[in-house]
């Protein structure tokens, strides 16, 4: 069949690039941007859906809005600037960021960006540079992000082809690609600003990651997710690098001083302004809308799947919510993130550690955050990719791949009521046929993990011809989309507690289970087809 014809060359390409590292970057580059150039052709959030169109039309009107007002105007209402109108709600690198692509986009469209004129304008040149200016900001940012993250994360012992197809795998993520070049946001600037820190601090680079990860957090401030485990990880490098406790205050204090110094040099034009005050609270106040409630849509995470049963707006009072999730969320984070301020072995011990972090902080905030989107789950999907690499090849499980592919699966299956609604139903179809057969064609997990992977399959696609062929009660006209949302937080909660799990008890013992013959696939270990 054809996918199965596209699903073994795959499989040849990632052996390819495990065996030829000088060439598999190049090759890599050329299939990342040529993935990135057909999705651009489908069709993206709000397309021709009047008046509000969607999120399109949110960035077009940040660029308008940011090139044809003065910088104190941005985040203020206005008669050229309604709020209500995709007002500017994100951090300022964003509208900075804006601001370049608006000054680019005047040069080669200028009528998609003339002020108020342009709203909800969608020619095909409009389309070309706005689809462009993703890949472009791909080019620049995250790109290198992923280069800094391996880096950071790759142990000594790690091949370079290896380190080669890890580099490759994280310009190809499925879930990223069809979020920004298709469904269309930017995610890709704030990934490669946070990969890069990451990889920073992997490295013990605390000054300079911290200059990176600040960057990122004010560019999109649900960064944040990161937040707690990039603190917790630059705190420990304070520790090991101080010989005494003035040392390590002072470690601290030079991190903090370059926190404070970046976020200044962002916020300059309003700390500059006549009112310096009252123009960063607007600033803030346009970050964080509170108003908007617990979260958009349906989605995969505890509250909405819960809601079913037990509604918490019902029983705690909406100016109290943000708290109630802010307290769940740092409960779920805490024990895993604090050890990585616990004694390490080496760099053996201390990157998978700061690696599992990353993950259980964003996920705790997926799970239990307050105001979470679908597309959110692509931060603790993203720093998953990170922790194969942190583990080394000694402690990586060769059936691995094999559960991060199922992994995808999922996370993809979680965003499906949002990619349907801009008719992505193709590049969701075919990635999650291609994904389907390459889990059966790699190396397998254990008989357990290997069950409740396929079971997840049956039960995602009965959902699917469900949702397809059989209307939902007219009562419960989302009982079909809560059975995608519902299924999905229960493997994601699974997965943040084994990474919990395995956080506390040491990454070391994966190390012992190998070395004790115990990694291996039970029932489909005579696999020995490479991933």
């Amino acid at each position: 069949s054809l996918l199965a014809s596209m699903a073994d060359r795959l499989s040849q390409l990632l052996n390819f690039f495990e065996k030829n590292d000088q060439q598999a970057l190049r090759y890599g580059f050329f299939l990342a941007v040529a993935l990135r150039c057909v999705l651009s052709t489908f069709p993206y959030s709000g397309e021709t859906h009047a008046p509000m169109y969607g999120d399109f039309e949110a960035q077009r009107h940040w660029m308008e809005i940011t090139t044809g007002l003065p910088v104190l105007e941005w985040y203020e209402q206005g008669p050229q600037n309604d709020l209500q109108y995709w007002g500017l709600d994100y951090p300022p690198l964003t509208a900075f960021h804006s601001w370049l692509l608006g000054k680019l986009g005047h040069l080669a469209v200028p009528d998609c960006f003339a002020l108020v004129k342009s709203h909800g304008y969608e020619s095909q040149a409009c389309r070309a540079f706005m689809r462009s200016s993703v890949i472009l900001s791909d080019l620049f940012v995250y790109f290198p992000g992923c280069l800094l993250a391996v880096w950071g994360f790759s142990q000594e012992a790690e091949k370079l082809p290896h380190r080669a197809l890890a580099v490759v795998i994280l310009w190809l993520l499925p879930p990223l690609l069809v979020i920004d070049h298709g469904h269309f946001q930017f995610n890709g600037v704030c990934f490669g600003l946070c990969l890069g820190a990451a990889g920073l601090v992997a490295r013990g680079r605390r000054l300079s990651a911290s200059v990176l990860f600040t960057a990122g957090l004010l560019f999109k401030q649900i960064a944040l997710y990161y937040a707690p485990a990039i603190f917790f990880g630059i705190l420990a490098v304070c520790l090991q690098e101080s010989k005494s406790v003035f040392g390590f205050l002072s470690n601290v204090a030079t991190t903090g001083l370059v926190v404070l110094s970046t976020t200044a040099v962002l916020f300059s034009p309003w700390l500059l302004s006549p009112m310096p005050v009252a123009s960063c609270l607007q600033v803030i106040h346009r970050m964080f809308p509170f108003a908007r409630g617990l979260y958009e849509d349906k989605v995969a995470n505890v509250w909405c799947t819960i809601s079913i049963v037990f509604k918490l707006t019902k029983f705690v009072p909406a100016s109290k919510i943000p708290l109630v999730c802010a307290s769940s969320t740092l409960i779920a984070l805490l024990p895993s993130n604090l050890c990585c301020l616990r004694k390490q072995r080496g760099p053996e011990d201390t990157a998978p550690t700061f690696a599992g972090a990353l993950f259980t902080s964003s996920f705790a905030f997926f799970l239990f955050g307050f105001q979470v989107h679908e597309k959110s789950v692509l931060f603790p999907y993203i720093a998953s990719f990170l922790l194969p690499l942190a583990l080394g090849p000694k402690r990586r499980p060769p059936w691995l791949a094999a559960l991060y592919c199922n992994f995808t699966i999922v996370c993809l299956f979680s965003m499906y009521p949002l990619l349907t609604k801009d008719h992505l139903h193709v590049p969701y179809a075919i990635g999650m046929l291609l994904l389907t057969y390459l889990f059966e064609q790699l190396p397998r997990p254990p008989m357990v993990l290997q069950l409740a992977c396929r079971l997840f399959i049956a039960v995602a696609a009965a959902i699917h011809l469900l949702h397809a062929l059989i209307s939902p009660p007219d009562k419960y006209p989302d009982a079909w989309i809560m059975l995608f949302t519902g299924v999905s937080c229960c493997y994601f909660v699974v997965a943040f507690l084994a990474v919990s799990a395995l956080q506390l008890i040491g990454w070391h013992r994966l190390e012992r289970r190998q070395q004790g013959g115990g990694g291996g696939g039970g029932g489909g270990a005579s696999k020995t087809k490479k991933s």
